[in-house]
């Protein structure tokens, strides 16, 4: 009993023995005042001091005595408000692995050692620091780091920036952790990584002056592994993946690194560092990954409570095993809810404070089970008044979708795991409509921004033509080559709208624009060599053929057909009739 009252007061207490009338003596429980080292120090040096030493996001320490003495009252105030340790998630969700909220127990153990004159205690515990050698995760398997250090001007418009950094693996490896060290936290507001496994991205880069490449785009060969979520926030704990979700690395591949950076107001410089962790364990199952996105965002000045909606239906049982929310500054709160066939609901994420600089993605401590037919549902609450002290704009002004940390988003992503086989294919076949529906909704609003966006055009193009929309998607991609007659994306894409529909002369033609004005373009080199082979000129054919297999050397396609065409040369000649 005296240790459960103890736990409950929160700090260590004193036994005094006293007489009373009757006899026998009786036990009191006088409770010390709470000190740093035996009772503050395990809650700071667990929830605080990973983010509040030297090298990680925030930007004092948060360490030993003296850093939390001179410091006291801040502290007071923002955990009782619970500002700090920044966590969103509402406290009943989840529980999410790495979870930093403070219980009301751990918050009453730092308000009262405040209250009760911050002493130090003693003896002193020497803080051991969370991270060997900086890495959460423990001394990868591999290390790599940009070449050179990238220079941030002090001042102007958020920048994205794509590093693409060699991976020295000789054969496949299974990943089980990545983990970004960002090199300059203090620029970077998020990161994503993506995996080359041609040199698309490497061409990219030279064809761009400085380290990287800029813009929101990577070629359509950086890809996310299946199913993962492969990126950095400030305060990211990063974590392995369950058993039997490592995904596989190849050998001769490129990570490809996009950085969200914003000015501080002066001169900076960053080099990040990635750490890779392995495992002999190939993967047994592909995590799906679920996506929400509003692009008609349009948040009028003064608006207290705009709402923003999407909702999902799931083709096939699955178990949720993440989620990851995304929107800006006028981000008020968001709630993630499932509902059952039977109609009964499961909330899957509630944030009531949104807080930009605390976003990041969240791994369930038990998956979901949700089964086929539920719907998934986001609604986003958005403050666009001066009630907001986040917002960006003085006076508020109309906030549409945009890319800048000024303008605003909707976004959630669920990673989720299907029971089997068939269910991935299910979600697949039912996703990749909507994915294709937003490439067209994103590349719409790009060209709202600018009507001569060659590009934008190319992209809505494609996703026309995937869509079966043959017709427009024709039309859209001869503006695209019109608006930029060195583009080579929308000549290949006219190959493939021309090939599936036999017109190879046409496909040919396009084709060969598409390797003329992109010799690098694998794709084009491969279609261009199978619609010769189709025609018989299989000289040609070859060579183009092996061209796409020198660029890309995991192209199966492109070997086999130098297959097909030596055994037909192996063939002998048919005895005239």
């Amino acid at each position: 009993m005296l240790a459960i009252l103890a736990a409950i007061l929160g700090t260590a207490a004193v036994v005094v023995w006293i007489r009373r009338d009757t006899p026998g003596p009786v036990a009191t429980v006088i409770p010390t005042a709470p000190t740093f080292h035996r009772d503050v120090a395990p809650i700071v040096h667990a929830h605080c001091a990973p983010c509040h030493q030297p090298g990680q996001a925030a930007p004092f320490p948060l360490i030993d005595y003296a850093d939390l003495k001179k410091r006291t009252r801040d502290i007071h105030d923002v955990v009782g408000r619970r500002i700090m340790p920044p966590w969103l998630p509402d406290p009943t969700d989840g529980p999410f692995v790495g979870q930093r909220s403070l219980s009301p127990e751990q918050i009453t153990i730092i308000q009262r050692w405040i209250e009760q004159g911050a002493l130090e205690g003693g003896p002193s515990r020497p803080f051991t620091v969370s991270r060997p050698d900086g890495w959460q995760l423990g001394t990868p398997d591999l290390i790599v780091r940009l070449p050179e250090p990238y220079s941030l001007p002090a001042d102007g418009p958020d920048i994205y920036r794509n590093f693409v950094i060699p991976i020295p693996v000789g054969a496949r490896r299974f990943v089980k952790g990545v983990e970004l060290q960002p090199g300059n936290p203090r620029i970077v507001h998020h990161a994503f990584m993506r995996i080359d496994a041609t040199r698309e991205s490497q061409r990219r880069d030279a064809g761009d002056e400085g380290i990287g490449f800029g813009g929101l785009h990577t070629p359509p060969t950086a890809q996310t592994p299946d199913g993962q979520f492969l990126s950095w926030q400030p305060g990211k704990r990063h974590t392995f993946v369950p058993r039997g979700l490592a995904w596989s690395l190849e050998p001769e591949s490129d990570l490809v690194l996009q950085m969200h950076l914003r000015p501080s107001g002066k001169a900076e410089t960053l080099q990040p560092t990635i750490g890779f962790h392995f495992t002999d364990d190939a993967p047994t199952n592909t995590p799906f990954k679920i996506g929400f996105r509003r692009f008609d965002i349009d948040l009028p000045a003064g608006s207290t409570n705009q709402l923003v909606r999407e909702s999902y239906t799931l083709a096939a049982d699955v178990d949720v095993l993440s989620i990851l929310p995304h929107a800006h500054y006028l981000g008020k709160s968001l709630e993630a809810v499932a509902t059952l066939p039977d109609g009964r609901r499961h909330s899957l994420l509630r944030i009531a404070n949104w807080d930009f600089n605390w976003q990041g993605d969240y791994l369930f401590q038990q998956p979901i089970f949700l089964p086929e037919g539920t719907t998934l549902s986001m609604a986003w609450h958005y403050d666009n008044s001066t009630n907001n002290a986040r917002n960006p704009h003085h006076p508020p002004q109309r906030v549409r979708y945009g890319l800048q940390s000024s303008d605003e988003m909707a976004e959630l992503w669920l990673q989720v795991l299907p029971r089997n086989t068939n269910g991935l294919a299910a979600l697949t076949r039912y996703d990749q409509p909507r994915v294709f529906r937003d490439a067209i909704a994103y590349n719409k609003y790009l060209l709202g921004l600018n009507p001569r966006d060659a590009r934008a055009h190319a992209e809505m193009g494609k996703a026309q033509l995937f869509l079966g929309e043959y017709s427009s998607a024709e039309g859209t991609l001869r503006q695209a080559t019109a608006l930029d007659p060195l583009l080579d994306e929308p000549h290949y894409f006219l190959g493939l709208l021309f090939r599936m529909h036999g017109k190879l002369a046409e496909a040919a033609t396009e084709f060969a624009s598409a390797v003329r004005l992109n010799p690098a373009n694998a794709k084009a080199n491969g279609n261009l060599g199978l619609v010769l082979l189709d025609q018989g000129a299989f000289d040609m054919a070859e060579s183009y053929l092996h061209a796409a297999l020198r660029l890309n050397p995991r192209d199966a396609i492109a070997r086999e057909a130098l297959e097909e065409i030596a055994k037909k040369r192996r063939q002998p000649p048919r005895n005239p009739q």
